[in-house]
């Protein structure tokens, strides 16, 4: 006996595994039938490796620095050096020298590292744009009591075109040149208005907006599973107190009761919000199911199980169930995409937590601090409206791939 119990578990043990793995690959195969579903298969994929993988590697930066306030795409800081210096192009071939570098902007941090063998001369920064510190510097380029200088491009910008001091202006162009313009790392999406690198706030934003609208769609579908199934099984007065419940659920517009529960109720978290807005997304599916039972009740094979005396649980999980499960998985799919929409939306307006930094609140503070109407800050705004398109649209065409890869008929039809 306890043979045969060793024997049943060691082919558990064995089958189970390959039994996933060909139906992961039996899925693949048919997904691979619908290109377009399954460009949006691979692409949910690489969301969940940028999302959930990428911000172990990758830091979130918090530092701010004043001096890359809303720096262009690809901006970097730069190495200025006398034109007499020109040879001076790395960190290395400043060893011995005096380089300049401005307080809270990205060149300390740059340098920190080769502190030990380059000397280094600050100076003070005073103001959001070209202040005296960094034209003080530059004047002492140009005089060579220091060396290098370390100055981001956009400054470097600035400063050329300011012509406030023409004879100034004439100095700089005449004696500073610029020896090294990729000395630090590029900002690929630009920086925020407070000089933060935005690629990193997409990599380190989603995961939270992503988990949040996952909760919310999880309840809302289960919420609306059960009570659509026992309202269409049951009938009678059950089926009369849920139809009425969530008729009145649905005829309440649930963006707006959203935004007047947050101003009643204080959000700790995102993820209370998921649940809250799966508390109340659960109405249209429900009358969806319920419709989807009542027509599949009414199928010989439920009928045949009936005539069996088999219980309503046996019916609803063993043969109503798997029968309308592409259809459920399906607008699990759909919301979730309402639910980021949601969240989006009450962020934007700043009634949901912005304690978490995600691509919502990078659209808060993208409106709220006029980045809209700064050319090299759009970046700041357009980058998690990108990432959230393209999500939703990888989540739209892998469920309409679900329909083709579940549904027989529709294989068949193309």
């Amino acid at each position: 006996m306890k043979a045969q119990t060793a024997q049943n578990l060691l082919y558990a043990i064995l089958t189970i595994p390959l039994g996933v793995v060909g139906g992961t690959f039996k899925f693949l195969s048919r997904l691979r039938a619908n290109r377009a579903g399954f460009i949006g298969f691979l692409g949910l994929l690489a969301y969940f490796v940028l999302t959930f993988i990428m911000p172990g590697f990758i830091p979130f930066d918090s530092e701010v620095n004043l001096d890359e306030i809303a720096g262009p795409v690809g901006s970097r800081i730069q190495l200025a050096v006398h034109a007499d210096n020109a040879e001076l192009q790395t960190f290395e071939d400043l060893a011995g020298l005096t380089v300049g570098v401005v307080d809270q902007t990205g060149g300390p941090s740059l340098i920190a590292p080769y502190a030990d063998s380059i000397n280094i001369e600050k100076y003070r920064w005073t103001s959001r744009r070209a202040g005296p510190g960094i034209r003080a510097a530059l004047v002492d380029l140009t005089n060579k009591e220091i060396d290098a200088m370390l100055i981001f491009s956009k400054n470097v910008e600035e400063i050329r075109a300011d012509a406030d001091d023409p004879e100034l202006q004439a100095l700089f162009a005449e004696h500073i040149v610029i020896s090294n313009p990729e000395l630090g790392p590029p900002h690929l999406l630009g920086t925020d208005t407070q000089g933060r690198d935005i690629a990193t706030h997409i990599v380190h934003g989603g995961r939270i907006l992503i988990l949040t609208a996952f909760i919310g769609g999880v309840i809302a579908t289960l919420i609306a599973l059960v009570f659509g199934s026992l309202s269409a099984l049951v009938g009678g007065a059950l089926d009369s107190a849920l139809t009425a419940l969530t008729n009145l659920v649905l005829a309440i517009p649930r963006f707006p009761l959203l935004v007047v529960l947050a101003g009643l109720i204080r959000f700790d978290n995102m993820l209370f919000l998921g649940v809250l807005i799966g508390l109340l997304g659960w109405p249209p599916l429900m009358r969806a199911i319920r419709a989807q039972v009542l027509s599949l009740r009414e199928r010989d094979f439920v009928e045949a199980a009936r005539s069996l005396g088999l219980s309503t649980n046996h019916i609803m999980f063993r043969e109503i169930l798997p029968n309308m499960a592409s259809y459920v998985m399906i607008n699990f799919i759909f919301s979730i995409t309402f639910a980021m929409y949601e969240q989006i939306g009450l962020l934007v307006l700043g009634l949901a937590p912005i304690d978490d930094y995600t691509w919502g609140v990078m659209l808060y503070f993208g409106r709220s601090r006029g980045t809209l109407y700064n050319e090299d800050g759009a970046s700041m705004a357009l980058s998690p409206v990108l990432a959230i398109a393209f999500f939703q649209v990888c989540l739209v065409l892998f469920a309409r791939a679900l329909e083709e890869v579940f549904d027989p008929r529709l294989r068949a039809a193309v």
